[in-house]
């Protein structure tokens, strides 16, 4: 089943059954055996694993989390580490200190060029688009500033929790610049279009509430983001995995801009290929026991 210019990826299928995440690449210094809430990397990104889930914490805690060479490097190896370890089912993604991430960092900019920054921006894209479309689900636990190049880090996850205190915005025009990792183009789609160039064009910030009266993040955390994104990771976590993946192709599907009858046809035919798993079945007769017990 195809459309002109892409194809349907049905890759979660041959994640499922017993020994899948065996069949995943890991990188060699996270993976299998990797003991239950390890932590998986330490250094300028942290990684620790617990029950499927996947805590990367972004740790420049000094620059609020800004992105320098350095930085990118290690956020691009602690993501390659999260899509390919079959032990991480679910993500949650956060800074430490008083920031989610500011962005690049500005003091490096007066050296770049054209030249460079062709590279610096392709770099941004070729990061978070596959986060974006990854079978995997990811949640941005927003605590403090989620600024230019981290709120596009942000939108690139699957949802946003924002503790009462966040911060968001854009604030590249002031700079003569504009949000070039994806940036204009997520927030266009994720809010209304007309208020996503107010916000970009005039560099407003946006407190929590505000975010979520928008649509821009999911809710508004009783206390710490990362409490509750870890809450609902775990939930998630918990789920049947290839359903997991299901939802998030079919959703990918609908987001990619292909055409309703594709995504259509995406859900239709991920929903009917689930019946020929044993997490199903398997469910089904969990309920009808319960149910005939009651």
């Amino acid at each position: 089943m195809e459309r002109p210019g892409a194809a349907v990826d049905w890759r979660f299928w041959q994640l499922s059954g017993p020994g899948a995440g065996d069949r995943i690449p890991r990188v060699s210094d996270g993976g299998a055996g990797t003991p239950t809430g390890a932590l998986v990397r330490d250094g300028r990104v942290q990684v620790s694993l617990e029950d499927g889930v996947a805590l990367l914490r972004l740790n420049r805690p000094d620059k609020m989390n800004a992105f320098d060479a350095e930085q990118l490097d290690a956020f691009e190896d602690a993501l390659r580490w999260f899509l390919a370890t079959g032990e991480a089912r679910v993500g949650v993604l956060t800074g430490a200190g008083r920031a989610f991430c500011a962005g690049g960092d500005i003091t490096t900019f007066d050296a770049i060029d054209v030249e460079v920054a062709q590279p610096y921006t392709r770099r941004g894209y070729e990061i978070l688009r596959p986060l974006e479309t990854s079978e995997k689900p990811i949640i941005a636990a927003v605590d403090g500033y989620c600024l230019a190049g981290g709120l596009e880090v942000a939108l690139a996850c699957d949802f946003i929790i924002a503790g009462a205190g966040a911060q968001f915005g854009f604030g590249e025009v002031d700079l003569g610049l504009i949000p070039a990792w994806g940036g204009t183009v997520r927030l266009t789609r994720a809010i209304s279009p007309r208020l996503a160039r107010q916000i970009i064009l005039t560099s407003e910030r946006l407190d929590a509430a505000r975010a979520a009266e928008l649509g821009l993040v999911n809710e508004v955390a009783a206390a710490a983001a990362l409490d509750r994104a870890m809450e609902l990771a775990r939930r998630i976590a918990a789920q049947p995995p290839v359903a997991v993946r299901a939802v998030k192709m079919a959703a990918n599907a609908a987001a990619d801009g292909g055409g309703v009858e594709a995504a259509l046809a995406a859900e239709r035919m991920a929903g009917a290929m689930l019946f020929g798993t044993e997490d199903v079945h398997r469910n089904v007769r969990a309920w009808s026991e319960r149910s005939a017990g009651s």
